[in-house]
């Protein structure tokens, strides 16, 4: 009996399974970019795109609190 590797009797070689990761590679790549774009403008109000680190929020905040 003659032992043969899963991959020749499926006709399957290294070639198409480069292919599948490559492929999935770039879908995982595709859904990131999306959520992280989604995430990234849904975020903050647009004024505070300049100033988005919580010191800089709260240093901001406190300017305006002492000009009122």
């Amino acid at each position: 009996m003659s032992h043969r590797s899963i991959i020749i009797k499926t006709g399957h070689g290294p070639g198409t399974a480069v292919a599948v990761l490559t492929v999935g590679l770039v879908v995982v790549g595709i859904v990131f970019l999306v959520l992280g774009g989604a995430l990234y403008l849904g975020e903050q109000p647009s004024n505070q795109h300049a100033l988005s680190s919580v010191p800089a929020r709260s240093v901001q905040t406190a300017d305006r609190a002492a000009k009122n």
